[in-house]
């Protein structure tokens, strides 16, 4: 039997799962996604110059500690069947999606993904992620589409390979359990005016780090150009009652600038205008626009863009409402930035389910049950950045620990 179960991990099941192994307690980490990490692990460093504080290393550090410990279990792709107390534990099962790929196996050399013939088939680990080996996307892998292809089984070194994988169940008892399932992104489908998923170069902020992340810069998709005119639009899916969450997300101010920060300073002859609602950086306003000084190519602004449509020259026509509503401004640009907000994953609901945890109208987990040793961590019960979430597990750890504690 394990000391603590953490369901999730991304910056709080992180957080939580080193904070519990630095107490001496042993862990086992059950996460939905083929690497443990999370969202951070999408995401670019922003910091060329200096440390911008966006902090996506903090994770993706943290997890890269804790790899190696003996008194870690970590079980990708694992999503949660059953759940069931018994005296003074809690037994919990869950469907392991086949990665067709075997971690003790893999040495993570990367020539499986150098010859995988089609992108996105074949996905390499991200630095600091658990497990440092990659996965094979069924969906697109061309093994399973055409019943043909094996290359990247061809030239691994260690037959690591296993297109036989089947889907498989795995169990792990524990006397206390932390749930940390974090967020979604907001999906702006919904926000029509906006033409993402019609017009290609509107990209969401998570869409833009992406590209960052993949080729150093940031590129149109259209035709792979860097932008020379660029908007970010803040508060798309947040504070809304159409196409989004009424509440506001809390992190999309402080990574709108951080991304726009990095986007001016790499490419110092573009353009780049941020486009607000209400500057909420939830840090004191003059630290987080201080690199705005001297900036030539940046400027900032209130007023939120109403329509988004393709130009008669075939960029990005924006037209927006200035400060005020007094009067209508239309800017073309060639790249449009939609900085999105955060939801809770349709799991959170499932979680809450089988603990019998209470959840708001949001869909947030409202509460602990000490009692019974369940935890909650992170922002899967509130809107939470990465610095604030990954705190938060670690808060919630030393909870968890001392509830043990308290038991012997």
């Amino acid at each position: 039997m394990k000391d603590v179960l953490v369901i999730g991990g991304g910056p709080a099941g992180i957080a939580a799962a080193e904070t519990l192994l630095s107490l001496g307690k042993n862990v086992t980490v059950f996460d939905s996604a083929p690497f443990v990490g999370g969202v951070p692990l999408e995401l670019s460093c922003k910091g060329d110059i200096e440390c911008t504080r966006c902090h996506v290393c903090m994770p993706r550090d943290a997890a890269a500690r804790i790899r190696p410990s003996e008194e870690l279990d970590v079980v990708p792709m694992a999503n949660i069947q059953t759940v069931a107390f018994e005296g003074d534990a809690v037994k919990v099962t869950a469907k392991i999606t086949p990665r067709y790929v075997r971690v003790d196996a893999c040495t993570a050399c990367g020539k499986c993904a150098a010859v995988c013939p089609v992108p996105g088939a074949l996905v390499a680990p991200p630095h600091g992620s658990i497990p440092n080996a990659p996965y094979i996307d069924r969906e697109l892998c061309a093994h399973f589409t055409s019943k043909k292809c094996e290359e990247c089984a061809k030239v691994c070194p260690t037959q690591a390979i296993n297109y036989k994988e089947r889907s498989k169940e795995a169990s792990a008892e524990a006397r206390s359990v932390i749930i940390a399932a974090g967020l979604e992104p907001i999906d702006p489908s919904a926000v029509q005016h906006y033409g993402y998923g019609r017009l290609p170069d509107v990209v969401t902020s998570l869409d833009a780090e992406r590209i960052i992340s993949k080729y150093g810069e940031l590129r149109k998709p259209s035709d792979g150009q860097k932008p020379k005119k660029l908007a970010i639009i803040q508060c798309v899916g947040s504070r809304t009652t159409k196409g989004g969450v009424e509440y506001c997300s809390k992190f999309c101010c402080k990574y709108g600038l951080r991304i726009a920060r990095a986007l001016v300073e790499r490419v110092p002859d573009s353009q780049v205008d941020f486009l607000y609602m209400d500057l909420r950086t939830f840090e004191p306003r003059a630290e987080a626009l201080s690199w705005i000084e001297g900036k030539k190519n940046f400027t900032i602004s209130q007023g939120v863009a109403a329509l988004i449509q393709k130009s008669a020259s075939g960029k990005l026509a924006i037209r927006r409402a200035t400060q005020g509503d007094a009067t209508i401004e239309e800017g073309e640009y060639d790249m449009a930035v939609l900085s999105i907000g955060g939801q809770p994953r349709p799991e959170t609901k499932i979680l809450a389910t089988h603990f019998s945890l209470p959840q708001d109208g949001f869909g947030f987990i409202t509460g602990d049950d000490p009692k019974r040793r369940i935890f909650v961590a992170g922002s899967c019960k509130a809107p939470m950045d990465i610095e604030e979430s990954f705190s938060d597990g670690q808060s919630i750890g030393m909870k968890a620990a001392a509830s043990l504690e308290a038991r012997q």
